[in-house]
């Protein structure tokens, strides 16, 4: 008797990744010897009502859903409102942000992470918003920025920066701070035209950060965000209020040639205030450029992000800025406010730098004296131009 041949049935999962094996052919009986087929197996016989039992190919397509997974509870904070899906899953992820981190503090706000709350403090949220908005609502670029800046912080701690005093010979009179009564913007004032010695302002590059790093968090000191009330919108949504206007003045410097040790200080500074204050700047005023720089300044707008070119604007000009910040300005820049921007005050401590032990000097003579009097000190050469974030 010739043996039954079957077809070879692939599993129905596997259907659309692998090809089906053909059935195999068998050579037909010779003559004379009739091939005998089994009888039909009779069927099951199904009680009325019951559900009929299911044949191993029909329990081989069933796949087992998977368990749904339990919803998470919602975050809810009175004061901020509706917490967005993506401020949700970065708040969720704090537990790691911190590990990796080893810092709770920026800006001089705590961010706080409580095991089973629901309700996320204000500030913790204001800080979680501006990481996501700088990442353009990407979850996982938000935690690592946001990591690496709670790890940096904790190693460079700038707000020991702000406490402690500085150099006054290397930096006094490059920066002020200054609150505008009228809208309550906070601006930072770098006064480029002051710095006597490039080689005493810049060449220590770490004192250089600190200062300048201190300058920045003296300014976002004044927006007070650890008591902040107003939340920062979502992604694309509104204007985060919560940012710092810069006004760069190039007043008696000149551009021809760029200083080594301003340029290297100007490329830290970028770096640091890219990475570490994420959506800090609201808008840049370049004033006092000559009116060359300017035209170069207008033309190489033409390939930068639209969204970067809106906020920086170039003055000729000085007194300009009044009508683009208002009359509360200093009176040199067109405004009504102080006469003198020393008069707002340092806003970073500034100290006298400890007086090196020198030998007595060389008694001069007449003729010697005379000749000192009558040529004077050396003329002051224009400051190089820095670049435009130190």
């Amino acid at each position: 008797m010739a043996e039954e041949v079957k077809p070879v049935v692939p599993p129905v999962a596997a259907a659309t990744e692998v090809e089906p094996t053909k059935t195999e052919t068998v050579e037909s009986p010779a003559p004379k010897q009739p091939v005998e087929t089994a009888a039909p197996t009779p069927a099951a016989k199904v009680e009325e009502g019951a559900a009929a039992p299911k044949t191993e190919e029909a329990k081989a397509e069933e796949t087992p859903a998977e368990e749904a997974a339990p919803a998470l509870p919602e975050l809810t904070n009175a004061q901020w409102g509706d917490i967005s899906p993506s401020l949700a899953a970065l708040y969720r992820r704090l537990p790691e942000i911190l590990k990796r981190g080893k810092h709770s503090e920026i800006y001089g706000v705590e961010i706080t992470y409580v095991d089973g709350s629901t309700e996320p403090a204000f500030g913790t949220l204001l800080i979680l918003q501006k990481f996501l908005r700088a990442n353009s609502d990407n979850i996982e670029k938000a935690v690592d920025q946001l990591a690496a800046t709670l790890a940096w912080r904790a190693e460079k701690k700038p707000l020991d920066s702000l406490a402690a005093e500085h150099d006054r010979s290397s930096y006094e009179g490059l920066g002020y701070v200054q609150v505008l009564p009228e809208t309550g913007e906070v601006l930072t004032w770098n006064i480029y035209g002051s710095v006597t010695d490039y080689k005493k302002t810049f060449a220590d590059l770490d004192s250089f950060l600190s200062w300048r790093v201190a300058l920045m968090e003296a300014a976002i000191a004044k927006l007070n965000l650890s008591t902040a009330t107003k939340p920062i919108p979502d992604f694309n949504k509104g204007v985060d209020p919560y940012q710092i206007v810069q006004v760069h003045d190039y007043l008696n410097v000149s551009f021809l040639r760029m200083d080594p040790d301003a340029k290297a200080a100007s490329k830290a500074t970028i770096a640091v205030f890219r990475d570490f204050y994420p959506e800090m700047l609201s808008r840049k005023f370049f004033v006092n450029v000559p009116l060359l720089m300017g035209w170069l300044y207008k033309a190489t707008t033409l390939i930068l992000p639209e969204a970067t070119v809106k906020k920086f604007r170039v003055l000729s000009y000085g007194k300009e800025l009044a009508a683009e910040l208002g009359d509360a300005v200093p009176e040199v820049y067109g405004g009504k406010g102080v006469k003198e921007l020393k008069e707002l005050g340092d806003p970073v401590k500034l100290a006298s730098a400890p007086v090196a032990e020198t030998e007595a000097p060389v008694p001069t003579t007449t003729t010697e004296k005379a000749t000192a009097t009558a040529t004077g000190p050396a003329a002051a050469t224009p400051a190089t131009a820095p670049a435009a974030d130190a």
